[in-house]
C-alpha cells in the first residue's frame, strides 16, 4: 500500500524491502463505532496504523469523569496521529490504564507488538523509525502540555481546529471539549464567539 509507505516515510525513510517486512506482520481489521481497540485492566499486546476512521485514548476516573488525551487519526489527515497502541502497557508489559475507543467506523492495519520488537532488533531501518517516532511522541506530548497550561481555552480550540480540521464534522463536540479541557457549554460559547466574528 503506497499510502502506508508514504506515511511511514514521514517519520523516517524506509526501503521497499523493509516496508515488505513491516507489512508482513500486519493484518487489516475493522472496528465498529463504540468498540475498543484497548481497554483498562488487561495487558495489551497489539499496535496498529489507522487507515480510516477516528479513535480516542481516554482516562476514566472512579466518578465516571473522562479525559480525552489523544485522537488517533488516519494516515491521510493533515496531522496524522496514526500509529496506535496502549504504549505504556506495551512497553512495560503492565496492566493498561487507558481506553482506546472507536468514535467512527475504523479500519486499522494491526500487528503483534512482539513481532514489531523483533523487527526493531533485526532491522536497522525499523529501529531508526521507532526511535524517531518515539521522539516525535515525546515532543508532541511536551508541546501539548505547554499549550494546555499557557493558552486560554479559545487559543487551545483555535490550535485544535488548525491541526485537525477534519475532526469537527466526524466526532461529537463533547470529546473535543474534553480534549481541550473545557466543558461542552464553554466550548459552545467559544464557538459562537469565534464564528460570530468570521
Amino acid at each position: 500500500m503506497p499510502e502506508v509507505k508514504q506515511y511511514l516515510n514521514r517519520v523516517s525513510l524506509i526501503s521497499n524491502d523493509t516496508f515488505d517486512q513491516i507489512n508482513s506482520i500486519l493484518i487489516e481489521k475493522k472496528y465498529s463505532k463504540g468498540t475498543f481497540f484497548a481497554k483498562t485492566g488487561r495487558i495489551e499486546n497489539k499496535f496498529g496504523i489507522v487507515l480510516h476512521g477516528v479513535l480516542r485514548a481516554y482516562i476514566s476516573k472512579d466518578d465516571g469523569t473522562q479525559y480525552t488525551k489523544t485522537f488517533f487519526t488516519p494516515i491521510f489527515f493533515k496531522t496524522p496521529i496514526s500509529f496506535i497502541g496502549a504504549f505504556s502497557s506495551l512497553v512495560t508489559c503492565t496492566v493498561n490504564r487507558v481506553f482506546i475507543e472507536a468514535l467512527t467506523e475504523v479500519k486499522i492495519l494491526e500487528g503483534k507488538y512482539e513481532d514489531l520488537l523483533h523487527l526493531i532488533k533485526e532491522n536497522r531501518e525499523v529501529a531508526e523509525w521507532n526511535r524517531k517516532l518515539t521522539e516525535m511522541f515525546f515532543i508532541g506530548k511536551e508541546q501539548r502540555e505547554f499549550e494546555y497550561f499557557t493558552l486560554q481555552a479559545e487559543g487551545r480550540y483555535k490550535l485544535f481546529r488548525e491541526r485537525y480540521p477534519e475532526l469537527e464534522t466526524l466526532i461529537n463536540q463533547y470529546y473535543i471539549a474534553q480534549f481541550i479541557g473545557v466543558t461542552p457549554t464553554q466550548l459552545s460559547r467559544i464557538r459562537k464567539k469565534m464564528f460570530a466574528t468570521q
